[in-house]
C-alpha cells in the first residue's frame, strides 16, 4: 500500500473512531410537542440524559408561536413532571419565603418566533427537585389558567398583548441519575 493509500485508510479509521466516540455524547431531544395547543408548540431537550451531579444537569424548553398574533409567555408557569421508571423517588422541596412572581421573566413571542430557556441544576421555580438514584421519564408542562392571564392585564394595564392561556406538555424524555 502506497503513502496515499495509507493516508486515506488512516483518515477513514479516524473518522470511524470520532463517530463512535461522539455517539455517547448525543443530546436527548423531544420533538416540539405532540400537538400545538392554541398556536403554541412546546419542546424539551436534555444535554446529559445520564448524569452524576445534579448541579450540572441541563435542560432546555423551547416555546414556538405557530399562531397569527403576538402572545406573552409566562415562563414561571412551567413545571417539571418526573415519573419513576423502576426504582427511585423524585421530591420537590419548596424554598422558604414568598413565592416568585408569576410575571417574572415574561416575554413576547411573535408569530413564527421561537424562544429557548435553559436551566442548569435541579432548581425549579420556588424550590428544588431532589431525585434518588434511578431512571425517570421527564416532561415539562406549561399551564396558564384564565385567572392568571387576567392578573397580567391588571398588573400591566397599558399592555394590549394577549397572555397565552391553556395547558400543554412536552414529550417525555428518559433520564438516569447515577451518582
Amino acid at each position: 500500500m502506497g503513502e496515499v493509500g495509507k493516508f486515506k485508510y488512516s483518515c477513514f479509521y479516524l473518522l470511524i473512531l470520532i463517530m463512535t466516540l461522539s455517539a455517547g455524547k448525543c443530546e436527548a431531544i423531544a420533538e416540539l410537542g405532540t400537538q400545538p395547543m392554541d398556536g403554541l408548540l412546546l419542546g424539551l431537550s436534555i444535554s446529559n440524559p445520564i448524569y452524576k451531579d445534579p448541579n450540572i444537569f441541563q435542560l432546555s424548553i423551547v416555546f414556538q408561536n405557530l399562531g397569527k398574533e403576538k402572545i406573552i409567555i409566562l415562563p414561571e408557569s412551567t413545571r417539571r413532571i418526573y415519573q419513576v421508571k423502576g426504582q427511585g423517588v423524585a421530591k420537590y422541596v419548596p424554598f422558604p419565603g414568598p413565592p416568585i412572581s408569576p410575571w417574572r421573566g415574561a416575554f413576547p413571542l411573535l408569530p413564527g418566533q421561537k424562544n429557548e430557556i435553559k436551566y442548569v441544576g435541579m432548581r425549579d421555580r420556588d424550590g428544588i427537585w431532589v431525585l434518588e438514584p434511578g431512571t425517570y421519564d421527564l416532561s415539562m408542562q406549561f399551564i396558564v389558567p384564565q385567572d392568571l392571564a387576567g392578573g397580567y392585564g391588571r398588573e400591566f394595564p397599558n399592555s394590549k398583548d394577549q397572555v397565552w392561556i391553556g395547558r400543554i406538555e412536552t414529550e417525555k424524555l428518559t433520564i438516569t441519575f447515577q451518582p
